[in-house]
């Protein structure tokens, strides 16, 4: 199955489909990648095949494009990288960035990083999925029974970037907010979602001692609330998991993504952030 699959995209890829939408019709638009934790050789591979093709610019060129209302300063065929969370492993990908010149945005949850918290979803629940349907109060009154778990216990191993780590990775990352401890916001109390949206910046800021702009929405579930606190806090923009391009009519607080994958094929991928891979899932799904 696995190879029928590849083949699949590799047709796809043969097809010219991926060219003809890269070079006319989203040529003056801006892609946003969205990346977890890529081993270092698949995001080399990925890399290698994107930069023939695209040009890379930073988040904060395309929010200032889309604020400013001008895209005189936006290359064609543009793509953003953005990774979330702040694993440990992903200080293993500096290199790689540094070889393509490409500097990424890394969403931090800022009370997990720099200390031995865990991340919720990375411990031996079985089934992490049916938390997300779950209120804050429920999700944690469940991983503690079952597992144990609490947002602010210290294990004896980390699973996210430290200090040290940060600052060897600032002159080449852009760091900004991605929440505390990475609630499901839309599921949070009033008070809950504010204090994960506020207090991570405030955090990240002393941290890091630079300002903190850009947020990502944890599992890309929001409201209109989220958004309220966001500006409120002072963020420029929040990035989202919708599929789209970026464009100057874009919502800053609403920025869509074209591929959420780690370990894909690189024809997978051109299919993926051509939206070939989208409308695919949706016919299916109609099935």
């Amino acid at each position: 199955m696995k190879a029928l699959k590849n083949l699949f995209w590799k047709l796809i890829t043969f097809s010219g489909l991926p060219w003809f939408i890269r070079e006319v019709l989203t040529r003056n638009k801006a892609g946003i990648l969205l990346y977890h934790e890529p081993t270092p050789k698949n995001l080399e591979k990925h890399l290698k095949f994107l930069s023939k093709r695209y040009n890379f610019i930073t988040l904060d060129l395309l929010v200032e494009a889309i604020s400013n209302k001008d895209w005189s300063k936006i290359p064609p065929k543009t793509l953003v990288i953005t990774i979330d969370d702040g694993h440990q492993s992903n200080y293993l990908l500096l290199e790689v960035f540094k070889k393509y010149q490409v500097k990424p945005t890394i969403f931090a949850c800022s009370q997990i990083v720099n200390t031995q918290r865990h991340f919720w979803w990375k411990n031996n629940y079985p089934n992490h999925y049916e938390l997300k349907m779950l209120s804050r109060k429920e999700m944690l009154k469940k991983l503690k029974e079952k597992v144990d778990y609490f947002p602010e216990r210290n294990y004896k191993d980390r699973q996210a970037l430290n200090l040290d780590e940060f600052e060897q990775m600032k002159p080449f990352i852009d760091f900004q907010a991605h929440t505390c401890f990475h609630p499901i916001l839309p599921l949070c109390e009033n008070h809950e979602s504010k204090q994960e949206i506020q207090k991570c910046k405030t955090d990240l800021e002393q941290l890091l001692k630079q300002p903190i702009k850009h947020f990502a929405y944890p599992n890309g579930d929001y409201t209109q609330r989220e958004i309220t606190y966001l500006k409120e806090a002072g963020y420029l923009s929040a990035r989202t998991v919708k599929f789209g391009w970026n464009m100057i009519e874009t919502d800053p607080f609403q920025l869509p993504i074209l591929s959420s994958n780690d370990d894909i094929s690189t024809d997978k991928l051109s299919a993926q952030i051509t939206g070939i891979f989208n409308f695919i899932e949706k016919i299916v799904s109609l099935k």
